[in-house]
């Protein structure tokens, strides 16, 4: 059974008398595993829910769906018969770096097919059974995004720790057969998969086109939290100089053969070796943002299009907070600013303590970190302190499992202002 989150008001469930502590047992006669299953079932221009009411009465309910209305029911999960958990043992695994009492989401290792439709999660496909790669196929689940990392059998095997894993160009040829498209992903790691092999990777990437949408390369992130683990290290600058200049090489064959590039660096590759960033059109819409591909060209694009005046009637003293990552990401947009008269913003860079001095994200800095800087001004410096809102989750904590009202409590001296853009910002300090 399904537990509706909420019903929205006015809609064609509301109007049908169904409620938001209702559940639902079955739809059209089918028990729904997914949200995917869910869209599919309600489609049809009549549907009948089989629901149980908050006092156990069960109850068929029958509906006729408006043409292009929603039907306005809403879930709290996607996902509705347990997430499918991840079966490898990644030599480079963000999860098992982490310590303990961290958000628990944070600790799920998720590998959910489902989760790579609907949202845009990584999957790796080594947990795939064969009636769900009929189904990603009988009802065109695409694109997927996929974890690749080398499509070397016995690399991959040794990088993930699962013999599955050799089974990757076998999976993308079927996908790519049956026309499911594919996002796919490289975490490169230093005497693994760099250099030679991912010179074969992307050879071998490129052959899936046009199935394959994108390439994203990332750099691999370690934390201080390693005990017991492969041994691994970050990226040197000179390798990830290396590193571009393999990409430049793959992204130019890319063109030549398909006339557009589809390979992509994460943005750390350009800002810790200070090469100059790819322009906004050679991103393509940004298919891969998530992964930090691209951010910094979309933020100084949106900056652009701000119109900001040559003054601002506030003088205000203010002061942004940001990583080791971000300060050199925001930069130039934070200079630009300060050439407006009136327009006074500094930065502080936040070292990240909690998980070690080689994790460089803005996204990634915990409320004691945050808090540990703060105490180190004085809370009447500043006119106002912007926080990036990127640090907390749609349930308001940070990672470290403090709640935002717990945050601003505590530092109740200090004004603290979260913010998701340079637009919110620039209006917090035209408006005084």
């Amino acid at each position: 059974m399904i537990k509706i989150k909420n019903i929205i008001s006015g809609s064609t469930a509301d109007k049908a008398g169904i409620k938001a502590d209702d559940k639902i047992v079955k739809i059209n006669g089918q028990e729904i595993k997914d949200y995917i299953d869910y869209l599919y079932e309600i489609s049809e221009p009549f549907i009948s829910l089989q629901l149980k009411r908050n006092n156990g009465q069960i109850e068929e309910i029958e509906i006729e769906r408006e043409l292009g209305k929603e039907l306005g029911i809403e879930f709290k999960e996607i996902i509705f018969d347990g997430l499918k958990q991840c079966a490898n043992n990644c030599i480079f695994c963000f999860v098992k770096q982490q310590p303990q009492n961290l958000r628990a989401s944070l600790n799920q290792k998720d590998d959910d097919y489902r989760f790579s439709f609907l949202q845009g999660s990584f999957i790796t496909l080594t947990n795939l059974k064969t009636a769900e790669i009929e189904r990603i196929i009988t009802q065109n689940l695409s694109p997927l995004n996929i974890s690749v990392h080398t499509t070397n059998p016995e690399l991959r095997v040794a990088m993930m720790k699962n013999p599955r894993a050799a089974e990757i160009k076998k999976l993308l040829t079927i996908l790519a057969e049956n026309g499911i498209e594919f996002h796919t992903q490289i975490v490169l790691c230093p005497g693994y998969n760099d250099q030679k092999e991912l010179d074969k990777t992307l050879s071998d990437l490129l052959n899936y086109y046009p199935a394959l949408l994108s390439i994203g390369i990332v750099p691999v992130g370690l934390t201080c939290h390693r005990q017991g683990l492969a041994d691994l290290r970050i990226l040197t600058k000179q390798e990830k100089r290396a590193a571009l200049k393999q990409i430049k090489y793959w992204q130019n064959k890319a063109r030549t053969r398909y006339g557009e590039n589809l390979i992509y660096a994460a943005d750390e590759f350009y800002l810790e070796t200070e090469t100059k960033l790819p322009g906004l059109a050679e991103y393509n819409g940004f298919p891969q943002l998530e992964n930090g591909i691209g951010l910094t060209a979309l933020l100084e694009s949106q900056f652009a299009k701000l119109n900001l005046p040559n003054n601002l009637t506030a003088n205000l003293d203010t002061l942004l907070l940001t990583s080791k990552l971000g300060k050199k990401s925001i930069i130039n947009i934070v200079n630009k600013l300060n050439e407006i008269n009136n327009f006074k913003l500094e930065l502080a860079v936040i070292s990240n303590r909690f998980f070690g001095d080689t994790v460089t994200v803005t996204g990634l800095l915990t409320a004691q970190d945050i808090k540990n800087k703060l105490l180190k001004i004085d809370p009447q410096k500043y006119d106002k302190i912007f926080i990036p809102a990127k640090v907390l989750n749609d349930d308001q904590k940070f990672l470290d499992g403090v709640t935002k009202a717990d945050f601003l409590t505590e530092l109740a001296d200090y004004q603290l202002k979260f913010i998701n853009n340079f637009e919110e910002l620039v209006e917090v300090i035209k408006n005084g």
